[in-house]
């Protein structure tokens, strides 16, 4: 097992936000997401209750590709471009799939001065502070890992055996 008590990577999380930052969008670094699985819009009540535990952000993507990367030895973190309220807002219209188009061709020209941005950012930047992850989460003996094994998982477990 891996940690994933923090599952964005911090510098890149803040290369992300200096990104955003610099295409004079609207950004916020920092907050706690909740996935739910889609694809479709959460109810009155699971709103309610997501609002009620902290949550920031409710998107149907992000946990999966987290915990990914981090057993991959990546770094990861999320550039969400939110396109909507959630339900819970009742002085906003209601989550239609019209408003969330509108929002998302606005936050698609967003995204992709922000990626180019953060590309510049991250010309110089080392090595991922997750670059040795599964250093110590392989408890298997190597042993008893038979080689074919070993050879299917080369590219990501292959410097521990």
């Amino acid at each position: 097992h891996v940690s994933v008590a923090d599952p964005f990577c911090s510098y890149l999380s803040e290369v992300c936000h200096q990104a955003v930052a610099e295409t004079g969008a609207s950004v916020h670094l920092g907050g706690a997401f909740i996935t739910i699985e889609g694809p479709r819009f959460s109810t009155k009540a699971e709103s309610r209750v997501f609002r009620n535990w902290g949550m920031d952000i409710i998107g149907m993507t992000t946990t999966p590709e987290a915990f990914l990367a981090r057993e991959a030895e990546m770094s990861y973190a999320c550039m969400a471009h939110v396109t909507d309220y959630d339900v819970w807002h009742e002085s906003e219209e209601p989550v239609t799939v019209e408003a969330v188009i509108r929002t998302l061709l606005h936050n698609a020209e967003v995204a992709k001065q922000s990626v180019a941005n953060a590309v510049r950012l991250l010309a110089n930047a080392g090595p991922s502070p997750y670059a040795n992850a599964l250093q110590d989460a392989i408890i298997t003996s190597k042993s008893t890992v038979r080689p074919d094994v070993i050879e299917k998982l080369q590219l990501i477990v292959g410097k521990y055996f």
